[in-house]
């Protein structure tokens, strides 16, 4: 499991809504009701990614009552009216739930500049490219070893209520987009942060937006996909909505991974809430099958949606003598990758969620550009199932005999090497970096273990490249049992061509002893600029490491308080899921993920190179 919001309030939300009757709930207050449903399992959980009760502290209430009313637990908040739902999230919290807005954003006084997509300091999508390299070259970044050192913090974007910060913005031509927690998308100017316009979508956008030009409209067009797996296509100078689209019409079906264009094709991954929702004993597990469907980019046409694995079927009961269904899960959590010399794309998979497992689980997949068929399949972990009732006990109806869970979540990369191959490079949670042959159905050219991998551990949200050299953030934070294992969080170099290590740099050691919920740690994706690569770590420190030889650079402390914009109080926080995004003489970093138990923020940070630096955009 991976990418699940608000998981800390697995365990006590499926039972309310089994537990108590609406009228009995209305008689009590947040306190009783955590004590009563809660203390149980959060006061000594067995898995790191169910929180303590400290750690529900935190999450701010809004972000408490918006995953109960309209996010990931909105199906665990339903037996609650609204007054319920915010005294559990004050309680919870500690703070008081806002009604009302309070962004205060200033609107740009001048016109947005032509949207040209051949700027060279553009930065479009999770990705950069079709190939997801994540990279900006010397013609797009001036930010390189050299210049980092006077980058300077121009301003300051606060995501409003919220403790996450992991809405990875895209740079056109001076121009930033970006999603939110509260759903509205942005096109703030890149030099000051003023909006062009804003959009609300029907709940938090959390992916990277990307954009491209119809020819058949004549409009530059804006994609993305809200957290309830609707896909929206706006005007991206004005705003305005041209389309949008249903993907998965399963209800718990969910957009994590950010949607990519090609041509006129728009290809949507699709993930899923229920691995979260089996932890209630009494939920019927499990019927939700990972998918990717392809809409028409001018149209919002559905052109084909495949699933990766036949429909559930009834298999037996569980021993709360619940109905259990298989196959199941496959979530794709990453944003695929395309691959138009061959007319494919590719996408990694997670765990199965009952067994019998699937054989599309933990796999990289080749699906055909124009049909949605799976050409191939590789999987680099077979018989894996796992839910999120398994972090209630073994013993827990719904927990499917525990796997390793040891998703392939980060976006696969598709290289051409310097010697003319073609090659896929993929790394799962259980830190292994695959080199796959995309002439050969996906057959494995070599593997290289970087570290002990886990739950939380391994690849977990995304890598770079430059020429032949893979750049990989390991996270290897302890979830247990390492088998022997040594960790070695970090940033890996490997040769591509080989798999051969060229160099290791520990994670900077920036922690003090005993803080609570910080950790030395790289798990979030990392970027490369010129000369450097960037990593985020859940210290919440930013780092520059040299390419070649890991050399560390420069640093950055962001778990402080900014002031703002847009008039949100802004506190840095862990830096998780997303990375780092060049764009001539900027870079722009989130701070902030409470998830998992790690140090909350939302604050999306945009640094500039000082005049002194002898650059310009």
């Amino acid at each position: 499991m991976k990418r699940i919001t608000g998981v800390c309030l697995l365990s006590f939300l499926p039972f309310l809504s089994i537990g108590l009757a609406p009228q009995v709930l209305q008689a009590q207050e947040g306190e009783p009701l955590y004590e009563q449903f809660c203390a149980s399992c959060h006061a000594a959980p067995s898995d790191p990614r169910t929180p303590p009760r400290s750690a529900l502290g935190t999450f701010t209430a809004n972000s408490i009552y918006h995953a109960l009313n309209e996010g990931l637990m909105r199906i665990q908040g339903q037996p609650l009216d609204t007054e319920q739902k915010i005294a559990v999230a004050e309680y919870l919290s500690g703070r008081e739930y806002k009604p009302e807005r309070l962004e205060q954003l200033s609107q740009c006084d001048f016109s947005m500049a032509p949207r040209d997509l051949a700027v060279a300091s553009n930065w479009n999508g999770w990705g950069n490219d079709l190939h997801n390299s994540r990279e900006q070259s010397s013609a797009g970044s001036n930010i390189s070893a050299a210049t980092v050192g006077s980058l300077e913090l121009s301003w300051v974007f606060g995501f409003e209520e919220g403790s996450n910060a992991r809405a990875q913005p895209s740079i056109i031509n001076g121009v930033m987009y970006m999603g939110s927690t509260s759903g509205r998308v942005y096109a703030l100017d890149l030099a000051t942060g003023c909006a062009h316009w804003t959009f609300l979508a029907t709940s938090e956008v959390r992916g990277s937006l990307s954009v491209a030009h119809s020819d058949v409209l004549n409009k530059t067009l804006l994609v993305g996909a809200d957290i309830s797996n609707r896909i929206f296509v706006l005007d991206a100078t004005t705003g305005e909505r041209l389309w949008h689209a249903d993907v998965d019409p399963f209800p718990l079906a969910r957009s994590t991974g950010s949607p990519i264009v090609a041509g006129n094709k728009v290809f949507v991954p699709v993930s899923s809430i229920e691995v979260a929702v089996a932890g209630n004993p009494q939920y019927e597990c499990c019927q939700f099958r990972g998918n990717l469907a392809a809409f028409d980019l001018n149209t919002g046409e559905k052109l084909w949606h495949t699933y990766i694995m036949d429909e559930a079927q009834l298999v037996g009961t569980n021993s709360a003598e619940r109905r259990v269904y298989a196959p199941s899960g496959a979530p794709i959590w990453d944003t695929p990758t395309v691959d138009l010399r061959r007319n494919r794309v590719y996408a990694g998979t997670g765990q199965n969620y009952t067994r019998p497992a699937s054989a599309t689980s933990d796999s990289i997949i080749a699906f055909d550009i124009d049909t949605g068929d799976m050409d191939w399949v590789q999987q680099t972990t077979s018989d894996d199932a796992f839910t999120m009732a398994c972090s209630m006990g073994a013993d827990h109806p719904n927990c499917p005999n525990a796997g390793p869970d040891l998703d392939i979540g980060a976006s696969v990369m598709a290289v051409t090497l310097s010697t003319g191959k073609d090659i896929l490079v993929a790394g799962s949670k259980g830190a292994m970096l695959y080199a796959l042959d995309p002439d050969n159905n996906g057959a494995i050219l070599w593997q290289t273990r970087l570290g002990r991998g886990g739950a939380l551990g391994g690849i977990h949200w995304g890598m770079t490249f430059v020429g032949d050299v893979a750049f990989v953030p390991i996270s290897d934070r302890f979830t247990g049992a390492d088998g022997g294992m040594e960790a070695k969080p970090g940033l890996h170099a490997v040769d591509m061509k080989t798999g051969e290590l060229l160099w290791y740099s520990h994670a900077p050691e920036r922690c003090e002893e005993g803080a609570r919920a910080c950790m030395d740690s790289y798990s979030a994706a990392a970027s490369a600029s010129a000369d450097i690569v960037v990593a985020g770590a859940l210290n919440g420190y930013i780092f520059a490491h040299a390419q070649k030889t890991g050399e560390l650079v420069w640093e950055h402390n962001t778990v402080q308080e900014f002031t703002t914009v847009n008039g949100v109080a802004a506190r840095g926080g862990a830096i998780d899921s997303v990375g780092p995004v060049f764009s001539g003489d900027y870079m722009i970093v989130n701070s902030g993920y409470a998830t998992f138990g790690q140090l909350p923020g939302n604050a999306l940070l945009v640094f500039k190179l000082s005049e002194v630096s002898g650059q310009s955009n």
